[in-house]
């Protein structure tokens, strides 16, 4: 009886029964102003990196090609020097790819964290605003989605509500 008593008054005190809502980000974020201004700009600087190290990658292409073709027809000291210096430059361009991608991600939370901290807290105030016992993500239907939601009604979906919210609270 205890149990069955406590259930109810669980039931009683949870929002009301099925009202569930899905969003999907990647079409928030998609369609967001404010989220694909930033998107151009870390597109700019991806842009600016590769266009920045495509030198090098020439480089260690022509000089890894120039070892296989030639390596043979050189003696061991010169062919162990060749793979010395190759080895080192692959190890610096590892280096600044790797720093590249450091700044990157820097950028990235730099410019997408303010967004996404806004989307999470209009998702959280859209729900207690209209009584929703959830939010679902919905990116993705079927047996291919990570998130486990196997199917939801389009009319569930609240993206573009979310979205001009979004877009509304980024311009001010």
């Amino acid at each position: 009886v205890v149990l069955c008593v406590s259930s109810v008054l669980a039931l009683a005190a949870a929002p009301e029964r099925g009202k569930i809502a899905t969003i999907s980000i990647q079409k928030i974020l998609g369609s967001s102003k404010a989220a694909l201004d930033a998107q151009k700009i870390l597109q700019a600087e991806v842009d600016k990196f590769q266009s920045k190290f495509k030198a090098d990658e020439d480089a260690l292409t022509a000089m890894k090609n120039e070892i296989e073709k030639k390596g043979s027809a050189w003696s061991d000291e010169v062919r162990a020097e060749k793979e010395r210096e190759y080895q080192k430059r692959l190890r610096d361009y590892g280096m600044k790819t790797e720093d590249a991608k450091q700044e990157m991600q820097q950028l990235e939370k730099k410019y997408m964290e303010p967004i996404l901290k806004q989307l999470h807290d209009i998702i959280a105030e859209v729900g207690k605003k209209n009584g929703y016992a959830l939010i679902l993500e919905n990116t993705m239907k079927g047996l291919r989605n990570r998130t486990g939601l196997l199917y939801a009604d389009d009319a569930l979906d609240i993206s573009d509500q979310v979205q001009r919210e979004l877009d509304a609270r980024l311009k001010k």
